[in-house]
């Protein structure tokens, strides 16, 4: 039980840690340290698409259970690095410490297969990302098979845009929990594949690209201290980095 706390004690704490990197926005020195050279700016970018694609890609999942037809979800996630990468120099030059994103998602069970579809979006600060995906049952627990994990597999793809880059991000998914009353365990590994251009900053180095696919881990635990509502709070591994994961929403 104490980690079980000490895990979601870390995740608010992110939380408020996000609210302060996001009011300064990490990523407005971008065009300050990327450079005049496509050389060293394609260097540079590349571990900074591997940070950036995790946070994305932290909020792909908080449980191994599908909604099932007609289920409904509607909530907010939010993902925090607790620093940056040794490679990435834009954001360490930057003096960045923890960084992260939220965003806003929406899920619906479709009558097939127990499959979900999943819609997600941010604009905040000139930065939009705007994505889905879709979900699917593996294993499916139920009133007299409590005792098997939920597991399911997923697959998203969003689209992002900001002042100076814009790009992709796609990543799958395995995640399982325990569909056990108040507390909800669950663990999960995802596959981030980021692909990042520069944009907007100079004709030195507009057009450089970067793309790079790492993996991810997570461990958490689900709250649900109301009929329909829950809270979330996660460990994880982002791309070797250490990172924190949560969120709160109603499920229907």
């Amino acid at each position: 039980m104490r980690k079980i706390l000490k895990i979601f004690v870390l995740s608010a704490l992110a939380a408020g840690i996000f609210s302060g990197s996001a009011s300064a926005d990490p990523f407005s020195d971008f065009d300050t340290y990327i450079g005049n050279s496509a050389a060293a700016a394609k260097g540079m970018l590349t571990p900074f698409a591997e940070d950036f694609g995790g946070l994305i890609g932290g909020a792909d999942f908080n449980s191994g259970r599908a909604l099932g037809f007609p289920g409904f979800d509607v909530g907010v996630a939010f993902t925090v690095q607790a620093k940056p990468n040794k490679n990435n120099l834009l954001l360490k030059n930057a003096d960045v410490k923890a960084f992260g994103i939220p965003l806003l998602q929406a899920s619906v069970g479709l009558p097939v297969a127990g499959a979900d579809i999943a819609l997600r979006g941010l604009t905040l600060s000139g930065l939009s990302i705007i994505g889905g995906g879709v979900r699917c049952p593996v294993l499916k627990s139920g009133a007299l098979t409590k005792f098997i994990p939920d597991v399911s597999v997923s697959a998203f793809y969003d689209v992002i845009s900001y002042d100076y880059f814009e790009g992709s991000h796609m990543s799958v998914d395995v995640a399982a929990s325990f569909d056990i009353p108040v507390i909800k365990p669950f663990v999960g590994v995802g596959l981030d594949r980021t692909t990042l251009e520069i944009k907007g900053v100079s004709a030195a180095v507009n057009g450089v690209d970067a793309a790079i696919s790492k993996p991810r881990y997570t461990m958490g635990v689900k709250f649900s201290p109301l009929p329909l509502v829950y809270v979330y709070g996660a460990y994880s591994v982002l791309h070797g980095q250490a990172g924190y994961q949560g969120g709160l929403g109603a499920r229907f």
